[in-house]
Formats: structure tokens, C-alpha cells, sequence
């Protein structure tokens, strides 16, 4: 057994962004910080991503702004389509947003943390917490490729290991944490990066493509990866169970049967697959001496599985909450119990709760009912930009012309069901601001949430293609 001889006041496992990013927050106020990480220290970053990341999420978080170095494309912001590639809605993002090489941008962001003084663990595998006394203490992992048992220690022990959660699923279960996850709020994903002869029709915008065939309940991205349109991060992803088809070949097929013109012939420089958690956060994520961010919190778009910008963000709010619990010298579950209750009452929290809601009725359609949606503009990309936050973003007025348009085609189901979605989506932005100030009120909460979702589970269950 090896025992760290240094003495951390914070000890955080998994050198993804939000890892990393709240390393570099707190090493610079001058808190002692070891980040470990499975890889080696070389291949930090260099993991299966979208790549993208909005740029108002710099905005929203006080944290570094990836270089020019890192950045592959500036893009406008992204465009939807239905099964035709003929209509699509164009969301334009507020300043933009980025494309980036993600192993560059994790490496530029290890870079920032290490000149703050950090200490880097790499090759490490986090496996367990060490507990004493109803505190999280240390962590308990191995080297890779041995036998090697490693304890670090530290006042407060954060798990930034993504979808795992490695260290959560193993918190105590009287700390009350979320540790379940349904599978239909999983994302099997598949990626990769190709170079093509054909520049990409459009470099200014990412593409999702919602077309039930090829990603059912999901969709297949195809993002510009470098300013000429030649290289593309290009993907799909589906929830489980819904396809014989793996998505890779799912994927594969998309490229010969819906773009072959650009990607039959396409050159892969990478690939790989990932799963990524895909609904509102964890209703509790800290424990005493603990706490979880980026996607081990489950903090994502549920609407289009971006999780960077949203990592980002736990992660400043984090660091601030930690700073105050170390300068105070309580690092108990009620001490940290205002990061977990800012996170979700926050802009961010809110907009994961209410996009869950709305990510229901997107499952259950088909890429038909999507184009009807978008051919009729039964839906406007001014719609989709305010649903995110705004809780009346169609009119009574719209609603009524909506209505009628969709009697004309016998899809009055759809606007009846988007009724339906807007009174939940703003019921849920409700009760997430009241979210308990203590753990008192949790499971009550719970419930009310609770209740709500598996109503929308029933009335909403996933589109799965009959020829799939």
C-alpha cells in the first residue's frame, strides 16, 4: 500500500473538464489539490466526446477559455433537421460556440491546474472512498496494470469521474444520494472523426439529424472539425434497447444510404463509444467530506447530450462552495448542501429539469412526425432558443393557428402532447426552485419529481422503428 505523505484539502478523482477545471479554480486561491486520473498524464483529455461547447458557458463560469491552438471551428450556432435534409430549424447560439480538439483542450486545461500548484496522480484507477466517522476521507484506488493499492487523502473528496460515478455509487447509503439511473435516460454513443474528399455543405453550423433509421430516439450529428469542411466529428446516439443495430453500424449505414456523397468514402482517423448520462441532475450529489460534478452529477443537456459547457459550470460553482466550507472548517453534507442546492435552483439545473421533460416527447415521435413539426413550422427555431428557459414560449394565438394546421393533417396528437409539455415543463421549473435548504425536505421533493416523470414515462414511451 502506497499512502500519500502530503496532507490535500481537496482530493478529486477524474482529470476530465470538470475535474480538471476545479482544480485549476481552487489551486489558484491556494488550496492544496491532488487530481488523479486512469491516464497516464499525456493522454489526459483524449477521450470520445461531441467536441463542442457553446461559448456563453465562459459567460456563465468565471473559467479559461480554450486558445486559439485548441479550437478547430468557430461555429454559428447548430440546425435540426427532420428526415429530409429539405427543412430544418436553425438555432443560432448566443456568441457562437466552439469546436475543439478535445485532447488538446483537456491537456491546455491539466497545463492551467499544474502551473496553480496542483499534484498530479496519473495512471490511477479511484475505486472506493475511504470513510471514517461518516466522512469521506480519502480515496482508495490502484495503479494500472498492478496490484498497487494507493490511499490519498484529503478534507473533501470530489468525484469527477463521468458516467461511473465511481466514487458516488460507493458513497454510504445514509447520505441519501441518487445513484439510479434509468436506462432510458442512458445515451449509447458512437463517434468519429473522419476526413472526407467533399467539403461539408455548411462549416458555419453543427447538424443534427433526428431520422428514426439510423438513431432511433436520438439523432446523428455531423460537426465540421476543421475550416475547410474536410474533417468531421461525426456521430449518432440512441437510448438502449431500442435497436437490433449497434450504433456504429447504424452509423455506417447512414453513410452509404443518406450521405454518400460525402461519407461513403470517408477516412477514420478515430473512433470509439461512450455512454453518456442524459437527464435532469442527481437530486442529491454530497454526502459529508463529498461532493460530484460534471457528469458524475449527471450535469447535461438533456436535449442534445452536451455536457462540457454544463461540467464548466458545476464546476465554478463548486469551487466557490468549497472555498467557503474550507475557509469555515466544516466540510459536512449540511455545510456543502448550498453547492448542491445553488446547481440545481440555478439557471443551468432548472434548464436540465425542464429540457428532460421536453427530451420525453422528443423520444416518442418518429423522424415523420419531426418533419411535419418543422416542415409546418409547427415548431420555430424561435421556439426551441425560448424553451430552454421561458415558461409561456408559444402564444395563445400560435397555439390556436398550430392547432388548426395540424387538424388539416391529422396530427392534432403532436400539439395537444407540445400543450401538455409546455404546462409540465413549467410546473417542474417551479418545483426545482423550491428545492429543500436542508436534507429534511429531500425526499419529499423526491417524490413530487418523482411523480411527474413517471407520468411522462407512460404517456411518452420511446419511438422504436418497426424495421429496426
Amino acid at each position: 500500500i502506497l499512502m500519500s505523505r502530503k496532507s490535500y484539502d481537496v482530493v478529486i478523482a477524474g482529470a476530465g473538464t470538470a475535474g480538471t477545471t476545479l482544480a485549476y479554480l481552487l489551486a489558484k486561491h491556494g488550496f492544496k489539490v491532488a487530481l488523479i486520473d486512469r491516464r497516464s498524464k499525456e493522454s489526459i483529455g483524449d477521450k470520445i466526446c461531441g467536441d463542442a461547447i457553446a461559448a456563453h458557458h465562459f459567460k456563465s463560469a468565471d473559467v479559461p477559455k480554450p486558445s486559439k491552438d485548441v479550437i478547430k471551428v468557430w461555429v454559428e450556432g447548430f440546425k435540426v433537421y427532420p428526415r429530409s435534409m429539405d427543412y430544418y430549424l436553425k438555432i443560432v447560439a448566443e456568441d457562437g460556440g466552439y469546436v475543439v480538439d478535445r485532447h488538446m483542450y483537456g491537456q491546455e486545461l491539466l497545463d492551467h491546474a499544474i502551473k496553480e500548484g496542483i499534484d498530479l496522480y496519473d495512471g490511477i484507477i479511484a475505486n472506493n472512498l475511504i470513510i471514517d466517522d461518516d466522512y469521506a476521507k480519502g480515496v482508495l484506488g490502484y495503479k494500472v496494470g498492478s496490484n498497487e493499492v494507493i490511499k490519498i487523502y484529503g478534507k473533501i473528496i470530489v468525484d469527477a469521474t463521468g458516467y461511473p460515478a465511481a466514487l458516488l455509487m460507493k458513497a454510504p447509503d445514509k447520505w441519501l444520494i441518487d445513484k439510479r439511473i434509468r436506462s432510458r435516460d442512458i445515451i449509447i454513443a458512437y463517434r468519429e472523426i473522419v476526413e472526407i474528399d467533399k467539403p461539408i455543405w455548411d462549416i458555419e453550423n453543427l447538424h443534427l439529424h433526428f431520422i428514426s433509421r439510423y438513431a432511433p430516439t436520438g439523432y446523428v450529428w455531423i460537426f465540421p472539425w476543421d475550416k475547410d469542411g474536410k474533417k468531421l466529428n461525426f456521430g449518432n446516439g440512441m437510448i438502449p434497447g431500442v435497436s437490433s443495430y449497434k450504433p456504429h453500424e447504424l452509423l455506417n449505414m447512414y453513410a452509404n444510404e443518406v450521405l454518400p456523397e460525402y461519407l461513403a468514402n470517408r477516412r477514420i482517423l478515430k473512433r470509439g463509444s461512450w455512454n453518456i448520462p442524459n437527464r435532469r441532475p442527481r437530486y442529491n450529489f454530497i454526502g459529508n467530506g463529498f461532493l460530484a460534478v460534471g457528469d458524475s452529477a449527471i450535469m447535461v443537456d438533456p436535449a442534445t447530450a452536451e455536457g462540457i459547457g454544463y461540467g464548466l459550470y458545476g464546476a465554478w460553482i463548486a469551487s466557490k462552495h468549497i472555498r467557503k466550507a474550507l475557509e469555515a472548517g466544516d466540510y459536512s453534507r449540511d455545510a456543502l448542501w448550498s453547492y448542491q442546492r445553488e446547481y440545481v435552483t440555478s439557471p443551468y439545473g432548472i434548464r436540465q429539469a425542464r429540457l428532460d421533460v421536453f427530451k420525453y416527447m422528443l423520444q416518442a415521435y418518429s423522424d415523420l412526425d419531426y418533419e411535419f413539426v418543422i416542415k409546418h413550422k409547427i415548431l420555430t427555431s424561435s421556439d426551441m432558443i425560448k424553451a430552454r428557459d421561458e415558461d409561456s414560449f408559444l402564444s395563445s394565438f400560435d397555439k390556436a393557428v398550430r392547432a388548426i394546421k395540424a387538424a388539416l393533417y391529422g396530427k392534432l396528437k403532436i400539439v395537444r402532447d407540445l400543450k401538455y409539455v409546455i404546462d409540465v415543463m413549467r410546473l417542474v421549473k417551479n418545483i426545482y426552485l423550491e428545492y429543500p435548504t436542508s436534507i429534511e425536505g429531500l425526499m419529499p421533493w423526491i417524490s413530487r419529481v418523482e411523480n411527474i416523470f413517471s407520468e411522462l414515462d407512460k404517456r411518452f414511451p420511446p419511438y422504436k422503428p418497426q424495421y429496426i
